[in-house]
């Protein structure tokens, strides 16, 4: 019996003992959060008008940072064609640039000349026309021959030419003589080059 009451006076004890405990840690528990609250209310009461705006340039943030593109001038219209596309022999002109010009640069242009076969040698006259869109001026920068044999049913010259110091240019090439006065569609040098008002 002594040893069966010994046996339950240590369960009481530490039975006791551990509800001591729990009811500490459950304070803690309670404290904590008020605490914290307690700190973040001083701080709102003493700093809210600069937490305020630093939320306010956080959501701003960006915004007046984005770059406005500056606006691009307009296009002018492309000149009016200096000959058919088609004329005699001529089936079809095309003029292109063999690589990105640029204004007050030498520029390479390939000119495509389609032949209507014929039973005879012919000489093929071209020139490129240059168009200066804003100042409405017009001219030839290039000319030249080409012969070509019997049944042959193209023509293709390679030409530099030096463009002007104009913001917006048209180059456009031009067959005449015996074979037929044809054109090509104009071709924009540069290809964004607009006029400013």
């Amino acid at each position: 019996m002594a040893g069966d009451e010994g046996g339950c006076g240590v369960v009481r004890a530490g039975g006791y003992g551990g509800v001591r405990g729990g009811r500490r840690r459950w304070w803690l528990w309670v404290a904590w959060p008020l605490a914290v609250s307690a700190v973040l209310a001083i701080e709102w009461a003493l700093l809210h008008e600069r937490i305020e705006a630093d939320i306010a340039l956080l959501f701003a943030s960006g915004r007046d940072t984005e770059e406005v593109p500056a606006p691009t001038p307009p296009l002018p219209p492309l000149p009016a064609a200096p000959a058919p596309v088609a004329a005699g022999s001529v089936g079809t002109v095309d003029l292109r640039t063999v690589r990105t010009c640029a204004p007050g640069e030498d520029c390479l242009v390939r000119i495509h000349v389609g032949l209507r076969p014929a039973p005879e040698p012919m000489t093929v006259d071209w020139s490129v026309r240059l168009d200066d869109l804003c100042g409405g001026t017009a001219g030839t920068l290039a000319a030249g021959m080409v012969s070509v044999q019997a049944g042959a049913d193209r023509a293709d010259v390679v030409a530099a030419v030096r463009m002007p110091e104009a913001p917006a240019t048209a180059l456009t090439a031009v067959t005449g003589g015996a074979p037929g006065a044809a054109a090509s569609p104009a071709v924009r040098v540069p290809p964004t080059g607009g006029c400013t008002p």
